[in-house]
C-alpha cells in the first residue's frame, strides 16, 4: 500500500531527522514517513545508509532525500536547510537530540509557524496524537 495518501495523519507535513542513520533515527524517519510526512534524511557520515533508508522509504510510497551535513558547522547545516526549503519549503518538524535544536532553528532563520521540536523518543507519542486527532 502506498503511504503517499492525503488520509495519513502527516500528509502534506515536512520533517528532517538529524543524524537518519543511527537506530533512533532511522526509526523516527521510518515512523514519519509511514504516518506521510515527506522526510529529509539528514547524515554526518554513512552516506550509503541514509541512501539506503530513503530508498526504503520511497519504495514504500513515501518521499524521502538525504543530505550530509555537519551539525556543528553552522554553514554546512545553512546549505542542509536552504536545499530543504527549496524542495519542500519550510519544515514542520525538527528531529534530533537537544544539542541540534538551536542549531537548526538559527540554520532556518524565522518561520512562521514555527517547527514541532522532537526528540527521537518523543516521535511515536506525537504520531500518536496525531493519528488520534486526524480521527477526531
Amino acid at each position: 500500500m502506498p503511504i503517499a495518501n492525503t488520509r495519513l495523519p502527516l500528509f502534506g507535513k515536512t520533517a528532517l531527522v538529524i543524524n537518519a542513520t543511527c537506530a533512533a533515527g532511522e526509526a523516527a524517519a521510518e515512523a514519519l514517513a509511514l504516518a506521510g510526512a515527506r522526510v529529509m534524511l539528514h547524515y554526518p557520515d554513512r552516506r550509503d545508509a541514509a541512501e539506503r533508508l530513503a530508498e526504503r522509504i520511497r519504495n514504500r510510497g513515501g518521499q524521502a532525500m538525504a543530505f550530509r551535513a555537519d551539525p556543528m558547522v553552522s554553514g554546512e547545516l545553512r546549505s542542509l536547510c536552504d536545499v530543504l526549503l527549496a524542495y519542500w519549503g519550510q519544515p514542520d518538524i525538527l528531529v534530533g537530540d537537544a544539542s541540534h535544536g538551536a542549531a537548526l532553528l538559527a540554520a532556518l532563520g524565522q518561520t512562521d509557524p514555527p517547527p514541532v521540536l522532537l526528540s527521537y523518543a518523543a516521535v511515536p507519542d506525537f504520531l500518536a496524537a496525531a493519528k488520534a486527532g486526524r480521527r477526531n
